[in-house]
């Protein structure tokens, strides 16, 4: 049985920012949010940071969207707007191709 324990330092985690650890960024970047809202903050700059580094980067987003669009209905966005903007930017890439 072994009874060592080491950290856990995934390498789609490291060299986001040289000379700074994960958690040294996230504490930074988190200061003053509090509950919940540090809580979807974190998730946010999480999978940003992650992108395309683990998983398929439409997946990444995937997550960002959800838990930006989570945290922007809970501080007072309309859902309606939210839908249009959205609307909004599928007419800008339509025309882009």
């Amino acid at each position: 049985m072994n009874n060592e324990w080491t950290a856990v330092s995934p390498k789609h985690y490291k060299d986001v920012v040289p000379g700074l650890q994960y958690m040294q960024m996230m504490k930074y970047m988190l200061d003053g949010l509090e509950g919940d809202e540090a809580h979807l903050m974190g998730q946010i700059y999480k999978y940003l940071m992650r992108y395309g580094k683990k998983d398929a980067k439409n997946q990444e987003l995937g997550k960002v969207y959800w838990y930006l669009c989570y945290l922007m209905l809970r501080n007072g966005m309309d859902e309606i707007k939210l839908h249009g903007t959205l609307d909004e930017i599928a007419g800008l890439v339509d025309e882009a191709v």
